[in-house]
């Protein structure tokens, strides 16, 4: 497995004890879990603007299309938070700003068209893992590590994906953006996992794949960050500075023990 190291001073000898994922792009398939949330975002904001605006439009804004059903790993979707698409769609359309920056109700009925198509999709197919993550979280759990999930969807989400893959039983603590420490790249989410599991956070690794991953990382003082890239072995711009770079978890365990080593 090959790895790119873009930091000659990290921090080689701390001992890295528990590793914290990030879970859609990591341990779930992006595009399978969110992309239909998106398109349909999409149309209801073009429906926001009484059809002068297609939906196409609102996609190429964010890095998805519909057609191709694909999620661009620079665009906003994949690298960006939901204020960054609000945004940079008010940039586009003035007039959208008071419903999307200012409406809550605006806010709370998208926020529930993201939920309910996600769900359908599950329905539908259900969680779909970023390739084989069972092998390696067991062969991670085996080695001593303990494991925990840090993500910007909610807890209860997290952990049912967790169990519909069949990783549940591996994971030693799950935050989502409601657990009460905020949203990454937020520290906070970091730091309380690492309190909980009693380590610092230079002995924890995060593992994610967009900027906000990268962010906590740095906020909280982790010792290690380890980025996958499904575009592997280039990587999205957020993640050119990552000292470790993976296309997958299937090598994250030799990395982990020859690091070790």
């Amino acid at each position: 497995m090959k790895v790119l190291s873009a930091n000659t001073h990290e921090k080689d000898k701390q001992v890295i004890k528990a590793v914290i994922f990030d879970k859609d792009g990591v341990l779930l398939d992006l595009e399978a879990t969110w992309l239909n949330s998106a398109i349909a975002m999409t149309h209801f904001v073009s429906e926001l603007t009484d059809g002068r605006h297609k939906p196409k439009a609102f996609q190429a804004i964010i890095g998805i299309d519909e057609e191709t059903r694909q999620i661009d790993a620079n665009g906003l979707f994949a690298a960006g938070s939901s204020a960054d698409q609000f945004r940079e769609f008010v940039r586009f359309e003035p007039a959208l700003e008071p419903l999307l920056l200012h409406d809550a109700e605006i806010r709370r009925q998208i926020r529930a068209i993201f939920l309910e198509t996600r769900n359908a999709t599950f329905e539908a197919v259900g969680s779909v893992p970023n390739g084989d993550v069972k092998t390696p979280l067991k062969s991670l759990h085996k080695a001593g590590y303990q494991l925990a999930i840090l993500t910007n969807d909610s807890e209860n989400s997290a952990r049912q994906s967790c169990d519909d893959i069949g990783i549940l039983p591996y994971i030693n603590m799950i935050v989502g953006f409601d657990s009460g420490f905020g949203s990454k790249p937020g520290p906070k989410g970091l730091i309380a996992i690492c309190e909980k599991l009693n380590i610092t956070p230079n002995e924890a690794a995060m593992v994610g794949d967009t900027y906000a991953d990268f962010g906590a990382a740095k906020a909280a003082g982790a010792g290690l960050f380890i980025g996958i890239s499904n575009i592997y072995p280039d990587c999205p711009d957020a993640l050119k500075g990552a000292a470790h770079l993976l296309p997958d978890l299937s090598g994250l365990p030799s990395l982990l023990a020859k690091r070790a080593a």
